[in-house]
C-alpha cells in the first residue's frame, strides 16, 4: 500500500455507477492547453463598415495636412501682416499702429504746449517772451532719416534737458524767466515731457484734429474740431553757407518787421523800423478766412505781430469768410474765456473791412484773436512787444 501525500477529498465521495469520466483526449503538440472558443477570435466587419473606416481614417489624414498647410501658410503671411513689405512701400499693422501712437503723443503734446508753453513762446511757436520754437534753422536736422535724435538746436535731448533745467541753459542766465518743467520741481511729467517733445520736432506731415477747450461757463456750441499740422519742414535746408543756428536764440537776427507806418506780422525777435503815433498810425492790414485762419495781406498766415511800447496802430481787419468773424487784443486768459469787456476790439461782422485803432499800452503778454466760439485755436497770434 502506498501513501499519498495527502487527502484529495476526492477518495471521500462515492462514485455513482454508470459515472464514469472519459478519458480526456491528448493536444495536440504546440497547442496551448487552455484555449479560448472560436468566436472570441473572429473579427467579422461588413463591407460597409470597412469603407467606412477607410473613409475615416482618409478624412483624418485630410484634416490633418489642412492644418500644417495653414500653419505653414498663416505663419509667413501674419508675419508680412505684421512686418509689410518694405521694399514695396507697403507697412505692416505694427508700423500703423506705431504711427498712430505717435500721432496721438503729437497731438496730446500739443494741448499740453498751448497751456503751459505758448504764453511765452508764441501760440504758434513765433516766440516772444521767449525763444521763437518754429524756426527752421533751429529745427533743421532735430530728427534723423531713421528717426533718431539729430544734431540740430532743437533736438529732443536739448528740449528735456532744458524743461529738466529750466532756461538757464539756453543763454547761461541764472535768473531766466523760464522755470524748471519737469517733475517733482515742476508740474509736467516723464511722459508729458515726452509728449510735447514730439510735438516740438513733429514735422508738417504730421497732421491731427486739435477740438478747442470750452471756456469755463461758456454756452453754445460745442468748439468745432480744427486740423493742426507740425512745424518742422522736413525738406527745408539752410542756404550754403550759412551759419549753425546760435546756442543762445537772442544771438538770431530776427526779421524787419514793418515798413514807413504800413507792416505786416512775423515771427522771430524782430524790430519796428519806423513806429507808429496818434497823429500817424502804422497799419495793419489784417484778413480773417474762412479757413479759420488770420492772414496778412498777402495771404501768409499771421503768427505774431511785433509792435513798440506806445506806438499807436490802426488794423484793418478784413472779413472774406463770409461767415461770423471779429478781432479783440487781449492777454491769452481774457481771449480764451471770450471776454468782450476787459479786452480792445471789433464786435461780430460776416463782410468787409472794420478798422481799430489801439496804441499798445502794455508789456504784454498780450494777443489777437477771433473769439467767436471755436474760433480761438486756430485763429490767434501773440504780439512781440519791444520797450
Amino acid at each position: 500500500m502506498h501513501m499519498s501525500e495527502g487527502p484529495t477529498g476526492r477518495e471521500l465521495t462515492p462514485r455513482e455507477p454508470g459515472s464514469e469520466i472519459a478519458p480526456r483526449e491528448a493536444a495536440p503538440l504546440g497547442v496551448e492547453r487552455f484555449a479560448a472558443g472560436e468566436r472570441a477570435h473572429r473579427v467579422e466587419l461588413t463591407e460597409e463598415r470597412a469603407a467606412q473606416i477607410v473613409r475615416q481614417s482618409g478624412n483624418a489624414r485630410s484634416i490633418a495636412f489642412l492644418a500644417a498647410l495653414f500653419v505653414v501658410l498663416f505663419i509667413p503671411l501674419y508675419w508680412f501682416y505684421d512686418i509689410g513689405v518694405p521694399a514695396l512701400g507697403i507697412t505692416g499693422d505694427l508700423a500703423n499702429q506705431g504711427q498712430e501712437q505717435y500721432v496721438r503723443d503729437v497731438s496730446r503734446g500739443y494741448a499740453l504746449y498751448l497751456a503751459n508753453c505758448s504764453r511765452c513762446h508764441g501760440v504758434n511757436g513765433e516766440g516772444g517772451m521767449g525763444a521763437p520754437l518754429n524756426n527752421q534753422d533751429a529745427l533743421y536736422n532735430v530728427v534723423t532719416k531713421k528717426g533718431q535724435v539729430g544734431t540740430g538746436h532743437l533736438n529732443a535731448d536739448y528740449i528735456k534737458a532744458v524743461l529738466q533745467n529750466g532756461g538757464r541753459l539756453v543763454c547761461g542766465q541764472a535768473d531766466s524767466l523760464m522755470p524748471i518743467w519737469a517733475q517733482p520741481v515742476g508740474a509736467l511729467n516723464y511722459r508729458q515731457i515726452e509728449e510735447i517733445v514730439a510735438f516740438l520736432n513733429a514735422s508738417k506731415d504730421t497732421t491731427w484734429n486739435y477740438v478747442p477747450p470750452r471756456p469755463e461757463g461758456a454756452e453754445g456750441p460745442k468748439p468745432t474740431p480744427v486740423q493742426v499740422q507740425g512745424w518742422r519742414d522736413p525738406n527745408y535746408k539752410p542756404a550754403p553757407g550759412a551759419t549753425p543756428y546760435p546756442a543762445c536764440w537772442r544771438d538770431a537776427d530776427g526779421p524787419s518787421i514793418g515798413g514807413p507806418n504800413t507792416g505786416g506780422g512775423g515771427g522771430g525777435t524782430g524790430r519796428v523800423d519806423n513806429p507808429g503815433t496818434p497823429e500817424s498810425p502804422r497799419v495793419i492790414k489784417v484778413k480773417l478766412t474762412g479757413t479759420l485762419q488770420i492772414t496778412d495781406e498777402a495771404g501768409a498766415k499771421l503768427e505774431s505781430i511785433t509792435v513798440m511800447r506806445g506806438e499807436t496802430l490802426r488794423f484793418e481787419v478784413e472779413n472774406t469768410a463770409g461767415f461770423v468773424h471779429n478781432f479783440f487784443i487781449g492777454t491769452a486768459e481774457q481771449l480764451q474765456a471770450g471776454d468782450k469787456t476787459n479786452t480792445k476790439g471789433i464786435e461780430d461782422f460776416t463782410e468787409g473791412t472794420k478798422e481799430l485803432v489801439w496804441t499798445v499800452d502794455s508789456d504784454g503778454p498780450l494777443q489777437y484773436a477771433c473769439i467767436v466760439p471755436g474760433h480761438y485755436g486756430p485763429m490767434n497770434g501773440d504780439f512781440q512787444i519791444l520797450p
